[in-house]
């Protein structure tokens, strides 16, 4: 996202960074229809910000045009996550990597406290309060690794794994391995050991992918065979 200059471009980057977090933890649904009045009331803004910042979301692919729904967030299919799965996966393992170069002291005492959040909510099965304490520490860890503005993209490549990141919590073991995952990479961190941190954080990925495949790839793979068979001529 391109800063604007001046007030205004303060206003338009708030009310894009709000949006953004209330998709990523799954507070606005797909498909859900996002009103500019109640944004701009939430806000205590002018609408004007908010639609130049759901234009920027847009263009972003947070966001979309709907007919006369107007604009509402994005939805994707579970071959297409599975793609951004893979490349932002191994996209936040080299972030991983990099942040483990640069994180000392203070900064790694912080991660800590986010990963044991990580844990309690696993532990206490708090699906919702795991999904933010997630998003929370990966924008941490990208925070610390790249550009602000590289760090905003990894955040919205995440995005389109929200809804299904919400099916995965359901399943059992799942928060726990994933908690174990983090725990592994901050344990490389404070070991100052990049590969280990990258490799925690792919397995990240491997559950995520494997969870997509199981329940909304594979067992729709053989009825879209058969549609496609049944369109030939």
């Amino acid at each position: 996202m391109k800063s604007s200059g001046g007030p205004e471009g303060s206003l338009v980057e708030r009310v894009a960074q709000y949006l953004t977090r209330e998709i990523l933890a799954d507070r606005m649904r797909p498909n859900q229809r996002i009103s500019e009045l109640a944004v701009s009331k939430k806000l205590g803004i002018s609408r004007s910000p908010v639609r130049e910042a759901l234009r920027m979301l847009e263009r972003d692919g947070l966001v979309k045009q709907s007919g006369n729904r107007g604009v509402v967030v994005a939805d994707i299919t579970p071959e297409e996550a599975d793609e951004l799965y893979l490349v932002h996966g191994h996209l936040i393992g080299l972030g991983a990597r990099l942040a483990c170069q640069r994180m000392k002291g203070d900064t790694l005492i912080s991660m800590g406290k986010l990963v044991d959040k990580l844990r309690q909510c696993a532990d206490e099965n708090n699906r919702h309060g795991f999904l933010e304490a997630r998003a929370e520490l990966e924008h941490f860890i990208c925070e610390h690794s790249f550009s602000p503005r590289l760090a905003r993209l990894f955040e919205v490549m995440a995005y389109p794994s929200a809804r299904y990141r919400v099916f995965h919590v359901s399943v059992p073991g799942y928060m726990n391995e994933v908690a174990g995952c983090y725990e592994g990479v901050y344990e490389a961190f404070s070991r100052g050991d990049d590969v280990a941190a990258e490799r925690f954080r792919l397995k990240v990925m491997d559950l995520g992918r494997e969870l997509l495949r199981r329940y909304f790839i594979e067992p729709y793979a053989g009825l879209r065979e058969q549609d496609e068979s049944k369109a030939q001529p």
